[in-house]
């Protein structure tokens, strides 16, 4: 699977969303290849601003939603698996804490008022926070809850293969 939306906002910024089964290395071949044996399809998501500056609309963030969900919703044998972007700014905050934490956070509370709204049951987002050489990196996954136990195995292999050794 690789499928790419593009998402353009009123003031003309535009995003790309991905979801791909392509194996990029963040999730270790052994965990993915079991997965894969288990009947369960391991899409790593990808979001980018592909141009503009502004801050990002409540009407995109809905948008990315819907997107999201469909994708749930067409494949049920699916964990969805991200981790928050750290390099890019964002656009016109006074936050003060780091931008991967306040993505996270943001992310969490999209996913729990979309899932409140539409009445969505057994539907999971966890997070793991990996402390790395430099700085945190914050992982999510989203499964049902049949795929739970999978999804705390991707967990478990981020801490393994991001975590700052001892």
């Amino acid at each position: 699977m690789n499928e790419v939306y593009t998402i353009t906002s009123d003031n003309g910024d535009e995003y790309k969303l991905q979801f791909t089964t392509d194996r990029s290395g963040i999730i270790a071949d052994e965990i993915l290849d079991y997965l894969c044996h288990e009947g369960v399809e391991v899409v790593e998501i990808g979001l980018g601003r592909s141009s503009g500056f502004n801050v990002t609309t409540p009407t995109v963030l809905a948008q990315i939603e819907d997107i999201v969900a469909d994708l749930l919703h067409r494949h049920p044998n699916a964990i969805l698996s991200f981790f928050c972007d750290f390099i890019n700014t964002i656009p016109s905050t006074k936050k003060k804490i780091p931008v991967q934490e306040y993505r996270s956070h943001l992310f969490s509370l999209m996913f729990n008022r979309y899932v409140s709204q539409h009445h969505i049951k057994g539907l999971h987002n966890l997070v793991t926070v990996v402390q790395g050489v430099k700085e945190p990196y914050y992982f999510h996954v989203i499964a049902w809850e049949q795929h739970l136990k999978y999804a705390k195995m991707i967990l478990r292999g981020h801490q393994n293969d991001f975590g700052k050794p001892e």
